[in-house]
Order: structure tokens, then C-alpha cells, then sequence
């Protein structure tokens, strides 16, 4: 769905028809050595179907014309009346874009704070540098996106963590023993939108 000029992802499998979220382009928007870039889910599948892509794009560069309209129009986006979302997720496909992209998802929870916000992310050092100076909202839950035992991550902050339960078990990391299975239905769960610090969940790989 396009609102203004940013385009919102109202219907997802996974997410169901209730819970929003706002894609940008892969690997351009991800970490250099992103070890996921192989496998990326973002890249098959719908998302590989040219509106998709343009609409991505088109939210990139909407940020990158104007940041704060870009902000604004998703706090009008979400407060529009018509539908009291609860639940929101940044980048279903992409990630932050740059310091200032957090700087502006944080103060978009601040003013929706009736709703929650999910952002995966492999940017460890930029949220990280973030951090020193910083606070993250209560109702903007930030996890880092881990990935194979050789993949390291910096985590001082002890935000909470997403692993890869890979079909080579040989490739896992250590997997918290009480880290939280993913059941592939974010409607019927949202666990994710509550993970606290040191806290962990786990996904099967596609």
C-alpha cells in the first residue's frame, strides 16, 4: 500500500493482515560482509516481482530526498484513525539505513507509543555507537540478527538476538538453551515484539 510516498506492506504470510511493515532494498541498505547475502530471503520470491523492487527503492530514496517528511509520513501512516495497529516491523527485507535512519525509527516510537516496533538488524556496530549517548524507546524492540558460528557480533548492550537453526548443524553457533523457537505465525505469537535484553529467539532456516 503507498501512502503519501512511502509504501507500507499491509499482507504478509508470515506477519498475517494485521501488523505493517515498511521493506527497503537489500544488500544496498545491509552490512558490507553480511553473511546472509547468499541465501537472502529478500532476494526470491515475491520480492523478486518489479513492483516489489520499485517500491523499495522507492522508500530508499523517499528517506533519502526528505528523512524528516519520510518519518512523518509513517507516524501519520500508523496514527491515521482508521485502524489502531498495535504491532509494527521495520525491514521485512533491508536494514538501517544510516545513524540517522535510527535516530528517526526511535522518535517515530515515541510517537506512536500504543504500538510496538520490531527491527532486526546485522548493523551491530551502528546501533551499538548508538547506544553510548542514546536511549531506545521501550516499545522499539531492536535484535540483532545473528548468523553462523563464525559470524561474530558484538553485543555490550546485551540487546536481544535472532539465531539460524541451520539444516547443517555442523554451521550453528550456540544457541541459547532457552531461547524461544519461532512457530512461523507472528499473528498468532508476537514474541518477538517483547524480547528484552538477553533475551533470544530462533529460526529454522528457509
Amino acid at each position: 500500500m503507498k501512502f503519501k510516498n512511502v509504501n507500507f506492506t499491509l499482507s504478509n504470510a508470515k506477519l498475517g493482515g494485521f501488523i505493517p511493515s515498511l521493506d527497503m532494498p537489500p544488500i544496498i541498505t545491509c552490512r558490507k560482509n553480511a553473511p546472509c547475502i547468499k541465501g537472502c530471503y529478500a532476494r526470491k520470491g515475491n520480492f523478486m516481482y518489479k513492483n516489489k523492487q520499485m517500491s523499495m527503492q522507492a522508500n530508499l530514496e523517499a528517506y533519502k530526498q526528505d528523512s524528516k517528511a519520510f518519518f512523518d509520513t509513517v507516524v501519520e501512516f500508523l496514527n491515521n484513525g482508521d485502524i489502531a495497529y498495535k504491532f509494527f516491523r521495520w525491514f521485512g527485507a533491508g536494514d538501517i539505513v544510516d545513524h540517522n535512519f535510527l535516530v528517526g525509527a526511535c522518535e517515530v516510537a515515541k510517537q506512536c507509543p500504543t504500538i510496538r516496533f520490531l527491527m532486526f538488524t546485522k548493523k551491530y556496530e551502528l546501533v551499538n555507537e548508538f547506544l553510548t549517548i542514546n536511549e531506545i524507546p521501550s516499545n522499539l524492540h531492536i535484535v540483532f540478527s545473528m548468523w553462523d558460528k563464525d559470524f561474530k557480533v558484538e553485543n555490550p548492550y546485551n540487546l536481544p538476538q535472532a539465531y539460524v537453526n541451520f539444516k547443517n548443524k555442523e554451521c550453528n553457533p550456540v544457541i541459547p538453551e532457552h531461547a524461544i523457537p519461532c512457530q512461523g505465525d507472528c499473528s498468532s505469537c508476537k514474541s518477538c515484539w517483547s524480547l528484552v535484553k538477553n533475551q533470544s529467539v530462533y529460526f529454522n532456516q528457509h
